[in-house]
């Protein structure tokens, strides 16, 4: 290795360095299925708007066409896209962090209840993620399935009405707007952790630009920061060897 990137490494200041946090794929991931779940959530809450339901081009109303061809388009992306993606290791690693479940999950959430009530309590070590992040990724991918799924058969009578009969149309519909309409307070929960909050929008640059600071890791994501520093400890051994 060069000296120069080896003398680099041993002169960082753990507390102010960034961490690699997410490589491309599940960068890639996250953003294929999250900007065009914004554009399905806005194009399909155009319906509680009658003026900006029926605006009209060529003939097609524009949000709901917008709607049902954004939809079949995430169809296609999770072919296409997604799962390809998971088949790398860096995605796959952090799936499998993601739904995995651990007594550190629990004491995280009773942490959550017992300093929201103003009780004293000792937050635990956390992995890559929190049972709040944890559970925010069970309650996206669960309504995802479900307005899929409601959506083929919504968007497939949107153009042609020979598949499905009126009665199973009918039925289908009021479970993908319930489905949507739940989802929307878990969706502003997560801009605002991401976006806004100041103590956990630092997760943003993560998703974004792939590192997040050290000092933010340290103090939301110990457990997972010490396997980092112990695989950068271990590069530092070899560039000596």
């Amino acid at each position: 290795m060069d000296p120069n990137v080896a003398r680099r490494l041993e002169a960082v200041t753990p507390e102010d360095d960034d961490v690699a946090r997410f490589t491309w794929p599940t960068r890639l991931a996250h953003w294929v299925l999250a900007g065009p779940f914004l554009v399905l959530l806005g194009s399909g809450l155009t319906n509680y708007f009658p003026t900006l339901k029926a605006t009209q081009f060529a003939g097609e109303r524009v949000f709901a066409l917008l709607h049902v061809v954004t939809g079949f388009a995430v169809l296609a992306a999770i072919v296409v896209v997604v799962l390809p993606l998971l088949g790398r290791r860096d995605a796959r690693a952090d799936l499998g962090a993601l739904i995995r479940v651990t007594i550190d999950d629990y004491l995280w959430l009773q942490h959550l209840v017992l300093t929201g009530v103003g009780s004293a309590s000792v937050p635990p070590r956390v992995g890559k993620f929190n049972a709040g992040q944890k559970l925010n990724a069970l309650l996206s991918a669960g309504a995802l399935a479900a307005l899929l799924g409601t959506g083929v058969v919504l968007g497939i009578n949107f153009f042609s009405k020979a598949f499905f009969s009126a009665e199973f149309v009918e039925s289908v519909f009021p479970l993908h707007t319930w489905v949507s309409l739940l989802f929307i307070p878990v969706l502003l929960g997560h801009l605002y952790l991401a976006m806004v909050h100041p103590s956990t929008r630092e997760a943003l640059r993560g998703m974004t630009g792939g590192r997040v600071r050290r000092r933010w890791a340290a103090r939301h994501h110990s457990a997972w920061l010490a396997e980092v520093e112990l695989a950068e400890s271990a590069r530092v051994e070899v560039t000596r060897s």
